[in-house]
């Protein structure tokens, strides 16, 4: 999960030991012996001076295309270590830099490896030690919820367990963490096996389903996902199945690196239709990365394929890559599966975990699980905010 969070060790405070001048930029130097390079225009850019901008909401007034190109300081001076002030030309505009705000923005190589998250990759053996937390523990203590943000950050996926067995207690869950999304199947889903129903979703069905990302037709599928079981098979069957995308994305990388790089350069159509109701479709790579190579998303659905439209010297290579991730994919070795029992809630990032379930048979019709989804934004809006 590549979510560069801008966090430094509040623990430490950084201080500026001294500061130089060139052409173009700034150097900085710390107490710990770091040196920070920042470009004049950076600096000029994020002033958020009451003239500048807002800084208690982040907004700006300031536009760059009000300052030359070779704009320069006309003086610099810094205070105790703490602050940097610089007065440009050629309007002469007063700017004042906090150090530790500077040191938590450093656009250095190594300053931005530090800030790089890493999530913890995961296989079949992540069964040992579960992500996992009470109920009780989210709800009555704030270190409770910030342990479950930190295991959704870093797994992608946590259980919570002791959940109440009623209607309900889903939505209120949920939406401590976020509004809930409305999806063509509203904002909350009765997953109940039923055959009359399954030609509306596969998850009414009774078959196997492959590990999948939920609605991969959507421009934006649903960010986390929660399940929340009030209901359970006593003769086995419907167990559920999470693979860790990122996982299998890393192992391919590492195997078959031509086929990792197809995957992420050519898109994969995804489409949904339903009763002349909903025709949904949208097109992208399996594997999403930013600029530094790292991943941001994975989307997988061998659910609502859609005909490949590739160029036809790519149509065979392609399948052979696609074909070697379902192999990773349908693999035991990485897949994680838990039989839910009344009472457990999982929640998981769509966007990097897989999920399926195994077959039910057709004497065991009383799973019942309910659904609904939180946009990441808001996840990720909670994790900064410590809560």
């Amino acid at each position: 999960m590549s979510h560069n969070s801008l966090a430094i060790n509040l623990c430490q405070e950084y201080q500026i030991s001294q500061v130089q001048q060139d052409q173009r930029k700034l150097f900085v130097h710390w107490s710990d012996g770091h040196c920070s390079q920042f470009h004049y225009l950076w600096l000029r850019d994020n002033c958020y001076c009451p003239k500048c901008g807002d800084p208690r909401h982040g907004e700006k007034h300031f536009r760059i295309v009000d300052v030359p190109l070779d704009l320069k300081p006309l003086s610099v001076h810094w205070d105790s270590g703490k602050t940097i002030e610089i007065v440009w030309e050629p309007d002469g505009h007063q700017s004042i830099y906090d150090a530790q705000w500077l040191r938590q923005h450093c656009y250095s190589a190594t300053e931005r490896e530090r800030r790089q998250h890493r999530p913890i990759l995961w296989d079949s053996n992540i069964s040992n030690n579960l992500p996992q937390i009470a109920y009780e523990e989210v709800k009555t203590r704030d270190a409770g919820k910030s342990q479950l943000l930190k295991h959704l950050r870093d797994y992608g996926i946590c259980f919570v367990r002791n959940v109440p067995s009623n209607k309900g207690e889903l939505e209120s869950f949920a939406q401590s963490f976020g509004p809930l999304l409305e999806t063509n199947y509203g904002r909350v889903f009765e997953i109940i096996v039923d055959p009359e129903e399954s030609q509306k979703s596969v998850a009414n069905s009774q078959i196997n389903l492959i590990p999948h990302t939920d609605d991969a037709y959507q421009y934006a599928p649903p960010g986390i996902i929660f399940f929340h079981c009030l209901m359970a098979n006593k003769n086995g069957g419907g167990q559920s199945t999470f693979v860790d995308g990122f996982q299998i994305a890393e192992v391919l990388r590492q195997e078959d690196k031509e086929a990792f790089e197809l995957l992420c350069r050519y898109e994969v159509p995804f489409r949904k239709y339903y009763r002349d109701r909903i025709d949904m479709r949208f097109s992208s790579p399996v594997f999403s990365l930013d600029s530094g190579g790292n991943l941001q998303e994975v989307r997988i659905s061998n659910l609502f394929p859609a005909p490949l439209d590739l160029p036809e010297e790519i149509i065979e290579p392609f399948y052979a890559a696609y074909r070697k991730l379902m192999q990773l994919y349908t693999d035991p070795r990485y897949c994680l599966q838990q039989g839910l029992q009344p009472g457990d809630l999982v929640m998981f990032d769509n966007h990097r975990i897989m999920h399926g379930r195994t077959a039910i048979g057709i004497n065991n019709q009383r799973r019942h699980l309910r659904y609904c989804s939180v946009d990441r934004d808001y996840f990720q809006s909670a994790w900064r905010r410590g809560v």
